[in-house]
């Protein structure tokens, strides 16, 4: 909120997230009398999100659960793609003519249910309807929360696999069935197939599970990584933005 000429963004974005999260019955408004266990803290965490060139794309405000003040007995571990498997899905794609697009998930861990709740303080900045002696009964994993990586990961493995695809011996994160690549990290991922219908028929088999997704056009930037095709029908990936912001801060 110190950043005065961008405050009204920023609100923006804060009630943009507090509204997806609402839609999405991500929790419950309940009094803290009824919380079975600790109430843990949100924070907010802003970001001016940028392309991997370094230019500016939008404001990003995300409301996260301190994991870090969770029980660390909890089994949190999920699997994240290898960049080697990253180019091997590139080299594929290219070798077999094979388009390739970017999904994008609209609050990807959200869209994973809890199998106990966890109960938090209200965001900073907002009210409840319930009074000052309200707290937020999660239903669902909110980011921060030490177990939402993985219970998404199980979430969407568990869909995909329904779906007739079938997991790498050689990194679990690429995935495929008869004319369909995928790579996967957390809620990154990125398709091949050898032409859109196809992808359009993956991403409604998806959705028609309840999914929260859309796809954009091509697979040229994917974890901050620029990936631009020449002509000669190869590909070049580079990472101007990091390099720049490294040679600033040397």
């Amino acid at each position: 909120m110190a950043d005065s000429e961008h405050r009204e963004e920023w609100l923006e974005s804060m009630k943009k997230e507090i509204q997806e999260l609402v839609d999405k019955g991500a929790w419950d408004e309940v009094h803290k009398t009824e919380a079975t266990g600790k109430i843990i803290p949100l924070v907010w965490v802003f970001r001016r999100k940028r392309a991997p060139s370094g230019e500016f794309k939008k404001f990003k405000a995300r409301i996260c659960c301190r994991g870090d003040l969770m029980p660390d007995d909890l089994e949190t571990f999920a699997p994240v793609v290898q960049w080697s498997t990253v180019r091997c899905f590139l080299v594929l794609a290219m070798t077999l003519g094979w388009v390739t697009v970017s999904v994008d998930w609209a609050n990807a861990f959200i869209q994973s249910t809890l199998k106990e709740p966890i109960y938090v303080h209200l965001p900073r900045g907002f009210t409840s309807t319930l009074g000052s002696n309200a707290c937020l009964k999660l239903k669902k994993s909110l980011y921060g929360t030490s177990i939402a990586p993985r219970l998404w990961w199980l979430h969407l493995r568990k869909a995909l696999l329904s779906i007739g695809m079938k997991e790498s011996q050689h990194d679990q994160c690429l995935l495929y069935r008869p004319s369909l690549l995928m790579v996967l990290y957390v809620d990154d991922a990125g398709l091949a197939a050898p032409n859109m219908e196809g992808i359009h028929h993956f991403v409604k088999q998806l959705k028609d599970m309840g999914f929260d997704m859309d796809i954009e056009d091509n697979f040229n930037e994917y974890l901050g990584i620029s990936i631009d095709d020449n002509p000669d029908g190869t590909k070049t990936m580079t990472q101007k933005g990091l390099i720049q912001k490294t040679l600033k801060a040397a």
